[in-house]
């Protein structure tokens, strides 16, 4: 249901940019966009902020579109609805309101693919209004820039609550499924905090062998390991200063929870074989995909521990409840892996339909591959169940045939050949790198570094 100004009864304009997905165009009174967003520039194959340079009568003329009803809205003061048809093959219903001042002539046109009801074909002047919708899409604009894309309503609101918790030392337990971006939001309240100058140190509890966990975190002092003659610190006491990251923290052991327990009441630690408590003054983030209260009731999970870290808790939605969050990914991806590779990918209507309904269960992560793998074949036209169906562009001699001109030494090609494999495998674990490392039976440290290998290789390409 649309928003209502509670002066005039209308339509909140900051309400046009929260509905799934549309397009939009804010323009002056004479067709210069003002303020646009991803989906947008997606219908059309073009980047955003080259979009945002642009005259709409300059995108028609271009053929990007079939006609402007943002222009017919400036000539005639009114309202006007009508199907545009964009280069893509994307067919969108839009309305193009204009928005009049006190003389009764244009001062900007808001265009977008959703349907309002109104009493009057055009808006008032109302200044505060128009800056209020510059604010709304500037600082989504600027959280983009730190790698937050948040356009659901959804998101919006999670970047809110980070902005306002930020400057505290609250301890935040943040859930949502594998490749939601749990870290990402834990980096981002991290650089809006004071503590932005200090370390950031993540720890991915389900990672670390059992009984290596106590040096990892704790550190050691000299000679309490065979061979050892240095001191070494642990990550909690590394982390002073900044944030320690405890990633599934559900994974931690049952040992390790009353450790932790205690340097979260103290706010020190003491190195294993130390006799010295050592002060940390760091903040605690943690993350989980897992239902720490369940596993609490079934003795899983120290109850006490639980209280003592789910101070703020965020709960990030999946990625197929996220439409708007989907579109601005996909925007990104493509962007970012076409100048990764060199590429001129640009995504079309019906591609772009079958991705908004994937399920994704990998989120974000399973996106990400699934796109870089769009721009490095180019291989568009086939949803994921069909590519699978005819056993995916990584059959080896269809692999061996489209690559050997590129990559004529033994060694390039067997790092791009290990490297899309380790991608293939860490999709099939829904990018769980601790899975397909026991898949692949080798060191998860072996994957990231045979995959890195292979961005170099082609990256020279």
């Amino acid at each position: 249901m649309t928003k209502k100004n509670k002066n005039t009864g209308k339509p909140a304009l900051d309400e046009f940019v929260e509905e799934y997905p549309s397009t939009l165009f804010v323009t002056d009174q004479n067709g210069n966009i003002l303020i646009s967003n991803e989906f947008t520039a997606l219908t059309i194959g073009i980047h955003l902020e080259e979009l945002l340079k642009a005259n709409v009568q300059d995108l028609v003329k271009a053929g990007y579109y079939s006609h402007s009803i943002t222009m017919e809205a400036i000539a005639t003061k009114q309202k006007v609805t009508n199907t545009v048809n964009t280069s893509r093959g994307f067919h969108v219903f839009s309305s193009a309101i204009p928005i009049l001042d006190k003389d009764g002539e244009v001062q900007l046109v808001v265009t977008t693919s959703n349907e309002f009801s109104q009493e009057h074909n055009y808006y008032e002047a109302n200044v505060p209004v128009a800056q209020q919708i510059h604010k709304q899409l500037g600082g989504m604009a600027a959280e983009k820039k730190k790698g937050i894309v948040a356009e659901s309503l959804a998101m919006k609101q999670i970047i809110k609550v980070c902005n306002q918790i930020a400057s505290y030392d609250s301890k935040v337990l943040i859930y949502g499924e594998s490749g939601t971006g749990k870290e990402v939001i834990a980096k981002y309240i991290h650089l809006k905090s004071e503590k932005w100058k200090g370390p950031f140190i993540p720890i991915n509890c389900a990672a670390i062998a059992p009984a290596l966990f106590e040096y990892e975190l704790f550190g050691y002092e000299k000679g309490v390991l065979e061979g050892q003659t240095e001191v070494k610190a642990g990550m909690i006491e590394i982390a002073n200063g900044g944030v320690l990251f405890l990633d599934e923290i559900a994974d931690l052991p049952m040992e390790m929870q009353a450790k932790l327990l205690r340097v979260l009441e103290n706010n020190e630690v003491r190195r294993v074989g130390g006799i010295t408590n050592i002060p940390v003054h760091c903040r605690v983030i943690a993350a989980t995909n897992r239902d720490l209260w369940s596993l609490v009731k079934k003795g899983l999970f120290r109850e006490d521990l639980y209280y003592r870290i789910n101070v703020i808790p965020i709960h990030i939605p999946p990625l197929r409840n996220r439409k708007l969050d989907l579109v601005g990914l996909i925007s990104s991806f493509i962007t970012s892996f076409n100048e990764m590779y060199g590429k001129k990918y640009v995504l079309s209507a019906e591609e772009f339909d079958k991705m908004l309904n994937q399920p994704w269960h990998g989120n974000v992560r399973e996106l990400r591959n699934y796109i870089e793998r769009l721009v490095v074949t180019e291989h568009v036209g086939q949803s994921i169940q069909e590519e699978e169906q005819i056993g995916d562009w990584f059959s080896l001699d269809h692999f061996i045939e489209k690559n050997k001109h590129q990559l004529a030494s033994l060694k390039d090609f067997t790092a791009v050949a290990e490297g899309h494999y380790i991608k293939k495998v860490l999709q099939d674990c829904a990018g769980n790198g601790t899975e397909a490392a026991k898949r692949l039976n080798v060191d998860r440290s072996v994957i990231y570094r045979k995959l890195k290998k292979m961005e170099e290789v082609l990256r020279f390409k």
